[in-house]
């Protein structure tokens, strides 16, 4: 048997899923309880969502964009069914090819799929130099080998896209986007909603970000300004950029995710102590979302935190100039993560004590 098939078999017995567990859990305000309860795979069954249409044909497209046999049942990722409804992917993969999405790759193009170890492997049975990149050893393969032999470690037939699977692909990269995104939790629906002809997807993005953030309190504006940050870098808007992630760090160091637990505190449900344990949550800031900022250090200027405090929040734990003096370490690329982290909860601590 071919190396491709040993990529792609079928699991025996011996590889079956192992036991599962099913989590259920709840919050509280120190961190989440779970409790664990063990079912065997089969029995574990999450929402499935309905076949997503031509949602799910993009995604499955993409992901077999390049050469790529029809793979065993088993062997597809999971997103394919919980995502995007595709609840049997082999015969998924086997309807989009005879409808024309997918035709026969080249014998050079299923080499492509193999390691550069492996293509050295096929030469030395050649008996052909193994020296070069790889588009160098696929073409001496193609130049040295029958028929018999290119059969012997690819047998089975490789598919690509056909022009059809390309133009759908092109035409509807947006729920590409959207499926790479996930963790902005847009779903395609709602993309759908605010799309419009000749309106590209960061354009789309931005009006549903901006149109979350009209909706929401400021406890709840946190991601929606992260994800237009991330959006405009994509699209080259630097100093635009840089403010939306100053708001992001802003709302961070205010202490307004704890804005519930203060409230359940005075109806009395917690004490000061279990409030001051909450600080890492509350006011910790995540490496990633500050080291950033040291890409922004020839456009960046002090004034852009006096203007940004005219944002008055509810709770704000994090005076003007502590936050000056993190961020202009952090820009300078002088940032001490374990120092920060410590004067956060030192401020979050004191806020506590005054309540």
């Amino acid at each position: 048997m071919g190396i491709l098939s040993n990529l792609f078999k079928k699991p025996d017995d011996s590889e079956k899923e192992p036991e599962q567990k099913s989590i259920s859990s709840f919050s509280t305000p120190i961190g989440k309880v779970n409790i664990s309860v063990s079912v065997s795979a089969p029995q574990y069954n999450p929402e499935i969502p309905p076949l997503q249409g031509d949602y799910a044909k993009a995604v499955f497209l993409w992901a077999f964009s390049k050469p790529q046999p029809v793979r065993g049942n088993g062997s597809y990722a999971a997103y394919f069914l919980y995502e995007c409804g595709i609840r049997d992917c082999v015969k998924y993969h086997k309807k989009l090819t005879e409808e024309g999405y997918f035709i026969e790759a080249e014998p050079g193009e299923a080499l492509g799929l193999f390691k550069l170890p492996e293509l050295k492997d096929m030469l030395r049975e050649l008996n052909q130099p193994v020296s070069g990149k790889k588009a160098v050893l696929i073409e001496r393969i193609l130049e040295n080998a029958d028929e018999g032999f290119l059969r012997t470690y690819v047998p089975e037939t490789v598919y690509k896209l056909s022009f059809a699977g390309t133009a759908f692909l092109q035409e509807h990269d947006a729920y590409v986007q959207i499926h790479k995104n996930k963790n902005w939790g847009v779903s395609w629906q709602e993309y759908d909603r605010y799309a419009k002809p000749g309106q590209d997807y960061l354009t789309t993005m931005w009006i549903i970000f901006n149109t979350q953030l009209k909706r929401s309190k400021p406890e709840e504006s946190r991601n929606p300004y992260y994800y237009l940050y991330c959006i405009l870098m994509e699209q080259g808007k630097r100093a635009d950029a840089l403010e939306m992630l100053l708001r992001v760090l802003y709302l961070d160091m205010s202490g307004i995710h704890a804005k519930d637990m203060f409230e359940l505190y005075r109806q009395k449900f917690y004490t000061k102590k279990q409030l001051k344990e909450y600080a890492d949550v509350a006011v910790t800031l995540a490496p990633g979302i500050v080291y950033p900022l040291e890409k922004f250090r020839d456009i960046y200027d002090s004034e852009m935190i006096d203007v940004l405090y005219t944002w008055k929040l509810p709770i704000q734990i994090c005076d003007k100039e502590m936050f000056r003096t993190i961020i202009e370490c952090a820009v300078s690329g002088a940032y001490e993560e374990e120092r920060v982290d410590k004067k956060l909860k030192t401020a979050y601590n004191k806020y506590v004590d005054t309540l």
